[in-house]
């Protein structure tokens, strides 16, 4: 059986769970604490401290770099669900950078807000915002929820060119869902985390993209 460590507000083991799914794998899912990943380190002797990482019987899958997508990639090959295709590893690429920097970017402060809900654990809301204010600053999560507003405008400007290209097509590259699909599925998923969203009805292409998604995966 396939294991897949993770944190479920996690935008990047968002897509990994939803891609197991889709391709109906045996699979259990373990969520781990925000601020402990000893069990991350342990698995990975000592050479992998992020999150998802997957267990398959004898082998652990992590990302080698920041940009890789090795356990995307894995559990393709595994299964065989063709998210790859040579044809469009080019623009998945520069699309993947996009959904993961630009539109990212803002969708995590917008659920980071509402952070005290989401993680129960005194100790685990502590490091979260520690962890937060050493890479943005003292006070970010107070400054993003004073500017919610214009965050949220900015998220929806971002997500327009991407509406924009799934009113030619069923989904973003092609007719059939392929690994920018649940990449973005998992920036929006933790966008939408803490309930206190919904994907903007003025972007309509995008909405129903989303509900052919969220049927894919069961």
């Amino acid at each position: 059986m396939i294991t897949l460590y993770q944190h479920p507000a996690s935008p990047f083991c968002i897509a990994i769970d939803v891609m197991l799914r889709y391709a109906k794998a045996d699979h259990h899912v373990v969520n781990l604490p925000y601020s402990d990943r000893r069990l991350i380190v342990e698995k990975s002797q000592g050479q992998y401290y992020k999150i998802p990482l997957l267990e398959d019987g004898d082998r652990v899958i992590w990302e080698r770099s920041d940009e890789s997508q090795d356990i995307a990639r894995y559990v393709d090959r595994t299964f065989g669900l063709d998210l790859f295709p040579q044809a469009l590893e080019g623009i998945q690429a520069i699309l993947a950078r996009y959904i993961e920097s630009d539109v990212e970017a803002v969708g995590f402060k917008l659920n980071d807000i509402y952070y005290e809900e989401w993680i129960p654990d005194l100790y685990d809301r502590t490091m979260m915002v520690r962890h937060k204010e050493r890479k943005f600053g003292p006070g970010c999560l107070a400054t993003w929820a004073a500017n919610q507003d214009d965050l949220q405008r900015e998220l929806e400007a971002r997500l327009n060119p991407l509406d924009q290209m799934l009113s030619q097509r069923a989904f973003l590259v092609d007719e059939r869902p392929r690994f920018v699909d649940f990449d973005l599925l998992g920036i929006l998923g933790n966008y939408l985390y803490s309930g206190h969203y919904h994907l903007p009805k003025h972007l309509e292409h995008l909405d129903r993209w989303h509900e052919r998604m969220r049927v894919l995966a069961g």
